[in-house]
C-alpha cells in the first residue's frame, strides 16, 4: 500500500536535544563532586528521572525536578539555594536554546512535503515542543502536531483514530526503538529508525530481531526520500 503520511519525531531526528540534557548533567556532575563520584552520580539521576516519568512525563521541565531532587539526595539536603537556582538556570537555557536542525532535515522535508502529508508526533511538554516546531522553521510541512506524555501503542492509536489514519498507509521516522519503532510495528504500520549520535538508555531496547515486516533503517534522514519511493 502506498504511504499517505509521514510523522516524525522531533527530538534527536528533527533536531539535536540529548547533547543539551547530557551537558547539564555534565555540569550537576561537577556540582556535587565533593558528594559523590560522577559513575554514581548519573546512576542516581537516571533512576530519578524513570521513577518520575508517571508523575512527570518527559521534556526539560521533568528533566530539572529530576536533578533537583538528584541534587539533594546526594547532598543529603547540603546543597545550596544558590545551587538550586544554577540547576533551574540550567532549565531555562535549555528551554530558550536555539533549535539546531540535524543534517539533511529541511531538504528532506521540502522533498517529501510536495507528495506527501506529514506530522509530527513527539512528547514531552507542550508548550516547550510546539515552541520548538515553530522556532524550527519546519512548521510549514507539517498538517499536524501532536504532542502526547508518552509513545505506547494505545496513544498511537488515538492518534490514528483522531485523524482517520490507516496503519497500512502510514509511515513513523524517529531515532528510538522503543518509542517510534516497536508500538508502530505493534499496530501494523510502518516505521524507519534512524539512530542518533547518543541516546538516553531508556530509550534503548535488547532483544530486537530483524528483519521485520514494516522495519527500516536508514544512516541518516537525507536517505529518506529515495526508501519511501520504493515503498
Amino acid at each position: 500500500m502506498p504511504i499517505e503520511m509521514i510523522a516524525f519525531d522531533a527530538d534527536d531526528t528533527l533536531w539535536q536535544t540529548e547533547l543539551y540534557y547530557q551537558n547539564a548533567i555534565k555540569t550537576l556532575k561537577r556540582m556535587l563532586a565533593k558528594w559523590e563520584k560522577a559513575a554514581t552520580i548519573e546512576e542516581i539521576i537516571d533512576r530519578i528521572e524513570i521513577n518520575n516519568l508517571p508523575l512527570y512525563g518527559y521534556g526539560i521541565k521533568a528533566f530539572i525536578l529530576s536533578l533537583i531532587e538528584a541534587a539533594i539526595e546526594i547532598s543529603s539536603g547540603q546543597i545550596s539555594g544558590a545551587a538550586i537556582t544554577k540547576i533551574l538556570l540550567i532549565g531555562k537555557s535549555m528551554v530558550q536554546a536555539d533549535v539546531a536542525l540535524k543534517p539533511g532535515v529541511g531538504k528532506t522535508l521540502e522533498v517529501l512535503s510536495e507528495s506527501h502529508r506529514m506530522m509530527v508526533i513527539t512528547k514531552g511538554d507542550l508548550l516547550d515542543q510546539t515552541d520548538k516546531v515553530k522556532r524550527s522553521g519546519l512548521q510549514r510541512f507539517f498538517s499536524f502536531i501532536e504532542v502526547v506524555n508518552d509513545k505506547t501503542t494505545s496513544a498511537y492509536r488515538l492518534i490514528f483514530d483522531k485523524y482517520h489514519l490507516n496503519p497500512e498507509n502510514f509511515l513513523m521516522v524517529g531515532n528510538s526503538l522503543r518509542s517510534d519503532v516497536l508500538p508502530i510495528l505493534d499496530i501494523g504500520a510502518s516505521a524507519v529508525y534512524i539512530p542518533s549520535e547518543s541516546i538516553w538508555a531508556h530509550e534503548m531496547v535488547s532483544g530486537f530481531e530483524l528483519p521485520q515486516k514494516g522495519f527500516f533503517e536508514l544512516e541518516n534522514i537525507g536517505q529518506l526520500p529515495d526508501l519511501i519511493s520504493t515503498m
